[in-house]
């Protein structure tokens, strides 16, 4: 399986020891597609996250730690399923260095605060922002909501009298496009796969995930490699557009074709993966196969990786 990887990605771009430290690097083009009601907000409990733009545009704007850190879970989960983890581990709760020999640590990067055991990983996985195509009046809708006492309505018991805890909710609603880049370097092809498998099998994101429904789908548009990481984010994307096709109503197939093309003019025909959709089914494949040793596999090799490193940099002991 890894030999086949590299029959996409050229081998230079990846690393034997995570300890090395070499140039190049690869970029992840991703669209973002919202199939549910999402909850995008920060210290505004009634108010969508946004970015008003040089045009004058209003678009929604996602932070990177909310769409790494859904991302960052399943890969805690995927980990556990393979014995790449510390039992003990908890999302965000590392107790002492050593739980740090984690693949999942190794990729995402994460801390030990341990009193007397504090120690840190730099992430693997760099986040862009994430902006939306369109202006904000025209994906979102703001919806008002009640707390239900006990007997489903807004009756007071105990006052004997309504009730008037009423709150509103901005939601970005479905068919909204959020072009977005996930950076990876000095990475092995098995701490790849490991990301690859996060974004394409993550699809809950926002607030209030334990209560709404899978609400965004991860397309792979491209996948660009080079020396040197290019001029190309989420921003630049969504500002071209409003130039070229403000005029033009987005939908999946446009919005994936932009992008392409975006990537195309800053990595070249010769530094994109060049058949994306065989790759992307082989990935993909792996989960339908009835016998798992080839992810078993991949995943042992990824540990092996990880506490060589650990040791090497002597936060774990030989």
């Amino acid at each position: 399986m890894i030999d086949r990887i590299k029959n996409y990605i050229p081998k230079k771009y990846f690393v034997q020891n995570l300890k090395d430290s070499t140039i190049g690097h690869i970029k992840i083009a991703i669209v973002r597609e919202v199939t549910n009601p999402l909850i995008i907000r920060s210290t505004d409990s009634e108010a969508t996250i946004t970015l008003r733009m040089s045009d004058g545009t209003e678009v929604v704007e996602i932070p990177p730690r909310k769409l790494k850190s859904r991302e960052k879970l399943l890969g805690l989960q995927l980990c556990r399923e393979f014995g790449a983890v510390h039992d003990s581990v908890r999302y965000n709760i590392i107790d002492g260095k050593e739980k740090l020999n984690n693949v999942n640590s190794a990729l995402f990067g994460d801390t030990s605060t341990k009193t007397n055991d504090t120690a840190g990983l730099t992430s693997r996985a760099i986040y862009d922002w994430a902006y939306s195509i369109r202006d904000v009046t025209d994906i979102t809708d703001k919806l008002q909501h009640n707390a239900l006492g006990e007997d489903g309505t807004m009756w007071n018991e105990v006052e004997g009298k309504q009730r008037q805890s009423l709150f509103m909710t901005e939601y970005v609603l479905p068919e909204t496009y959020f072009p977005h880049f996930v950076t990876i370097d000095n990475t092995t092809p098995e701490l790849f796969l490991h990301l690859l498998f996060c974004i394409l099998n993550q699809h809950r994101y926002g607030a209030q995930t334990t209560t709404n429904a899978n609400n965004m789908n991860n397309h792979i548009v491209a996948i660009g490699f080079d020396d040197f990481e290019k001029p190309i984010n989420s921003y630049l994307v969504s500002k071209d557009w409003h130039a070229e096709k403000d005029s033009e109503e987005p939908n999946l197939k446009t919005v994936h074709l932009f992008v392409q093309e975006k990537m195309k003019e800053v990595y070249g025909e010769a530094n994109l993966v060049k058949d994306l959709k065989g790759f992307l089914s082989l990935v993909l494949n792996l989960w339908k196969e009835e016998d798992r040793k080839t992810l078993q596999s991949i995943y042992v090799s990824a540990i092996q990786q990880v506490d060589s490193y650990m040791k090497d940099i002597k936060m774990v002991k030989k």
